[in-house]
């Protein structure tokens, strides 16, 4: 049996700094931030930030911005695709910069000005018609959907409209059927022809209310919604009731393929050392997606979470933020189209996108007034992990006062041996003879993850950290304490 005095005798420790790990997690129309299974949440991601919780970082006018390129030097140059990236804090853009091309066929750099297609990015906005059509009275979040959609199939219980929304209504996704009615995604689709394709299925993946399971068919259903109510299809009503209010002049939902668009990026992906175009010219599918924008008019919606220019839906901000509840009283993470979340400790809200060769991230923390945009062309960038690590560079002074909570010594009571955790730079290290050892990674408020180990510390009665427990699948709730 190793004794706590044997644990580190001749053991010689190397602090190391490491690169954080990056894990995306893409499906078509879906890369987010947080719980990426939807699984209920806790309170500490229960956002409705008034100016009273805001927690005002200082901005940092000599900070190294060269470190952020450093993050794109791979496609920063002549014939390569690329990305954008704004940075906004305290309601302004305090660093925005392209690089790479947007298109390659003719040199054409990428710059602030670039217009991207921003995949499941796309679908807060068309969660917030939703909102905006539920603020004014137009609909309620609780009617069955089938009063405006009569050609779904009648499953035994409603379909809520709070249900398309939070993804779970049990619907089967949109581009699985489309397969299985041999209809490729490449067609040309009208909206009549995605709603056939959805309403011709005769059961449901679960009974309304009762998961969570992402589905993109949630929201085509939203955007039919949207125009049997209003008139309008889902391009016009946004227009007019978000984007044209908050200046959005170079936003818009794609619904038409011969449609010019100025300043367009075309997408890419990579074949052996060369690029090819990975662009679908007769893709017109929106409410899942579809939304081409800019960083500029990011800025303009980022805004938009703190003070409510949309003085016709006043209950607009509160409305975007209520997150889904399941049949059994769970709470999600998963609200109009963001999903909350934590990064080491600090809350965010987030969602991701991801579909043709486009990648797109937008991560917020709300409680700082601080934001991190990237649109991308080209499929091996994986944005979200690069929008974390610009974080960790600007927010280093803020995560490392998280971080400082969790150190010290402690003792497993079972086999009296002991480890350390140390905070080594931005990141929290375990120091064990013997694996697992080294860096933790952070994967929610007090939850750690290091080899096979999830490590969840908890406090005691005056909300100090006591101690830990650690699950490694096989073996659970085996607890150290805290020295």
């Amino acid at each position: 049996m190793i004794t706590r005095n044997d644990l580190f005798k001749g053991t010689a420790v190397i602090m190391l700094s490491l690169l954080l790990s990056v894990t995306p997690s893409i499906e078509l129309y879906g890369m987010h931030h947080g719980n990426r299974n939807g699984a209920p949440g806790n309170a500490a991601a229960d956002l409705n930030v008034d100016e009273a919780e805001i927690s005002k970082i200082p901005v940092r006018p000599d900070f190294d911005w060269s470190r952020v390129d450093e993050l794109f030097s791979e496609w920063d140059k002549p014939g390569s695709p690329g990305a954008v990236l704004g940075v906004i804090h305290n309601g302004e853009l305090i660093y925005q910069k392209g690089y790479g091309e947007a298109n390659l066929d003719y040199n054409i750099p990428i710059t602030h000005e670039t217009v991207f297609y921003i995949g499941s990015v796309s679908k807060q906005f068309a969660a917030a018609c939703i909102a905006i059509m539920a603020d004014k009275g137009l609909i309620g979040l609780d009617d069955d959907i089938r009063e405006y959609i009569p050609e779904m199939p009648d499953y035994g219980e409603p379909i809520l409209i709070r249900h398309l929304v939070h993804h779970t209504s049990g619907v089967r996704d949109l581009y699985s059927v489309l397969n299985f009615a041999e209809l490729n995604v490449a067609n040309v689709l009208s909206l009549d022809e995605k709603l056939e394709a959805i309403s011709s299925q005769s059961d449901l993946n679960f009974a309304p209310g009762e998961e969570y399971l992402y589905s993109n068919s949630g929201y085509t259903l939203m955007t039919v919604l949207v125009e049997r109510v209003t008139g309008k299809t889902l391009r016009e009503f946004s227009h007019e009731h978000i984007f044209e209010p908050l200046g959005m002049h170079n936003t818009h939902f794609h619904d038409n393929r011969t449609q010019v668009v100025k300043n367009r990026a075309l997408s890419y992906q990579r074949r052996g050392e060369d690029f090819i175009v990975s662009y679908l010219m007769n893709f017109e599918g929106v409410g899942p997606g579809g939304l081409y924008t800019t960083i500029g008019d990011m800025l303009k919606w980022d805004r938009n979470f703190y003070d409510n220019s949309l003085h016709h839906s006043p209950n607009f901000n509160s409305i975007m933020y209520e997150r889904g509840v399941l049949n059994n009283g769970d709470t999600l993470d998963y609200a109009f189209g963001i999903r909350f979340g934590d990064h080491r400790g600090v809350k965010t809200v987030g969602h991701g996108g991801s579909f043709m060769g486009f990648r797109a991230d937008y991560l917020r923390f709300p409680e700082q007034e601080f934001s991190v945009v990237i649109f991308s062309n080209l499929g091996s960038i994986s944005p979200g992990g690069i929008s974390t690590r610009i974080a960790d560079l600007y927010l280093e002074d803020l995560f490392s006062g998280k971080l400082e909570k969790y150190q010290g010594t402690y003792v497993n009571p079972d086999h009296d041996t002991m480890c350390k955790v140390v905070k080594d730079g931005g990141d929290l290290r375990m120091i064990r003879p013997v694996s697992p050892s080294g860096r933790m990674t952070h994967r929610g408020e007090g939850v750690f993850s290091l080899g096979g180990w999830v490590l969840e510390f908890y406090n005691n009665d005056g909300g100090e950290v006591e101690g830990f427990m650690v699950n490694t699948g096989r073996a659970r709730n085996v607890r150290y304490i805290r020295e």
